[in-house]
């Protein structure tokens, strides 16, 4: 988790980073409600401290900004349903802001769930759609679960390989808890997501072993690398210490994000296109048991393993869903800190769009 009471970089409003992320969007031709939704999901991500898939990615990310100027992200598409049923539906995105079609594809598929007790919908040729984990929380918080996957460009080798065969491929889950937040889990299936040595770049760090290799399938520290034709490695990291089950877990997401809505594997799709597929899932969980019973034994669960001792070196034993939990508190109060390279990349996108960036509230 990014967020430390020591952190000393310059912080942000929520409030205000939103409306100007929104502004963003705006002047790229978004309908204003997209616009605000857009921001929504992005700057979440930063509450939760989820730094790899936020308000960063706007200024430079070709998801974002750069691909709405260059006409490979379409700020009006027009959302094609290709198959519907009472239970599920494919759409086309025709190219939509990723992070906005991604939450009209949760909402759909609560919809579905709220009328029959399930619901699901695979998306093909959408965009970056930020932090997995918004959508499935989007469920969570309607007392449902939900799922969300989406399928990314081949950046990491197999297990035992070593050519790029599959992307970070996300998966996120979110349950409701009794008088908690939500459980909330959202992991990439390589090792980390590409957005870690992202922020490894802007703060001038090296990257941990097991993260990546070069070429040869050699370890390497570098956060570049990803750009000198290097991989990220599975989930595991080497097959003597499972690497195999991240890599079945990315090419089974690959399966439901890509293949299942008819766009193929990630692995055949042009890259500069930036074409994603997504998929979502909600579950009522009164389709299954009493809800209010299910919420108990999740508090019971959740409670129980809380209280199990911490390994050494460790205050405590969390659960999926804490850390975000504990930044989204601190940060709501004392603002979301931003690296020097994203202030300024945001500063300059601000003055080319003739808007104002908010100010520092504390540094």
């Amino acid at each position: 988790m990014a967020t430390t009471l020591n952190d000393q970089r310059p912080r942000y409003s929520a409030a205000e980073l939103r409306q100007f992320t929104a502004a963003v969007f705006r002047a790229y031709g978004l309908p204003q409600d997209d616009a605000d939704l857009g921001a929504e999901v992005l700057v979440d991500a930063d509450l939760a401290g989820i730094e790899s898939h936020g308000i960063a990615h706007l200024p430079w990310h070709p998801g974002y900004a750069p691909g709405l100027k260059q006409g490979i992200v379409n700020p009006n598409p027009k959302i094609t349903v290709l198959r519907d049923s009472p239970v599920a539906a494919s759409w086309d995105a025709d190219a939509g802001v990723g992070v906005v079609i991604a939450a009209k594809a949760m909402d759909a598929a609560v919809a579905k769930a709220d009328a029959t007790g399930i619901g699901m919908i695979a998306v093909r040729n959408s965009r970056h759609f930020g932090a997995a984990g918004y959508y499935a929380h989007l469920a969570a918080k309607r007392d449902m679960i939900g799922m969300a996957t989406c399928n990314v460009p081949a950046i990491a080798h197999a297990a035992g390989g070593i050519d790029r065969v599959f992307g970070t491929n996300p998966i996120a889950m979110g349950a409701p808890v009794q008088d908690d937040h939500a459980f909330l889990i959202d992991i990439a299936t390589t090792t980390v997501a590409g957005g870690k040595l992202e922020i490894a770049m802007r703060q001038g760090k090296r990257i941990p072993p097991g993260w990546a290799v070069n070429a040869d399938g050699t370890d390497s520290d570098d956060p570049e690398i990803l750009r000198k034709s290097g991989g990220l490695l599975p989930l595991g990291s080497r097959m003597e210490t499972s690497s195999y089950k991240g890599y079945g877990l990315g090419l089974m997401v690959d399966i439901l994000s890509g293949v299942l809505p008819g766009m193929g594997s990630a692995l055949f799709v042009e890259r500069g296109t930036l074409a994603q597929g997504q998929w979502f899932a909600a579950w009522r969980i009164d389709a299954f048991c009493d809800p209010a019973q299910f919420k108990a034994d999740m508090k019971r669960m959740v409670d129980t393993i809380r209280a199990t001792r911490p390994a050494p070196g460790h205050e405590a034993v969390l659960i999926p869903g804490d850390p975000e939990a504990i930044a989204r508190a601190e940060r709501s109060v004392r603002g979301i800190p931003l690296d020097a390279e994203t202030i300024e990349q945001l500063h300059a996108l601000a003055a080319e769009l003739k808007l104002q960036f908010p100010a520092a509230i504390s540094s």
